[in-house]
C-alpha cells in the first residue's frame, strides 16, 4: 500500500528537537509535545492548525511560552486529551472509519515472547503505524 493511502505524503526527520527541512505547514499532528513544539510552530503558514497530543520528549510543559508572540503568525494551537473522550465520539470514530473505508490494521503483530524485537522495530526507521503485542496464553 503506498504512503497516501496510508494517510500521509511524506517522512520529516527531527535531529535533536529540530525539524530537517525549511518547508512550512497548514497543519501538523505534534506527537513528541513541548520539548521540540517551538520549532514546529515555526515550521507553520500563517493561520496553521497545530495539535499538541504527544508527549514523546519526555518534557511536560511548556517553558517560556508567550502565546502572543511564539503564535504571532495567528498559528491555531489545540490539544487532545484521552480523558475527554467519549462514547459518542468513539462511535462518530467509527463510523467515519466506515463510511470512507480507513485501513486501521496495525502495521505489525508480535507475540508476547518478540517484545525485545517489538520495541527494536517501534525505534527503527522502518516503523511508520502502530504494532500490537499479543499475549499468547
Amino acid at each position: 500500500m503506498d504512503k497516501e493511502a496510508q494517510g500521509y505524503d511524506g517522512i520529516i526527520q527531527e535531529l535533536d528537537g529540530l525539524l530537517q527541512t525549511d518547508m512550512t505547514f497548514n497543519k501538523v499532528l505534534e506527537l513528541v509535545g513541548p520539548s521540540v513544539i517551538k520549532d514546529s510552530i515555526a515550521h507553520m503558514d500563517a493561520y496553521g492548525v497545530i495539535c499538541s497530543t504527544g508527549l514523546l520528549g519526555g518534557q511536560w510543559y511548556l517553558k517560556n511560552f508567550d502565546p502572543t508572540f511564539d503564535l504571532k503568525k495567528n498559528i491555531y494551537l489545540t490539544t487532545f486529551y484521552s480523558g475527554n473522550v467519549s462514547s459518542e465520539q468513539c462511535q462518530s470514530l467509527f463510523d467515519y472509519i466506515e463510511n470512507y473505508q480507513v485501513d486501521v490494521r496495525p502495521e505489525k503483530i508480535f507475540s508476547l515472547d518478540q517484545i525485545r524485537a517489538a520495541h527494536d522495530y517501534l525505534d527503527s526507521p522502518q516503523a511508520l503505524g502502530k504494532i500490537i503485542v499479543l499475549n499468547d496464553d
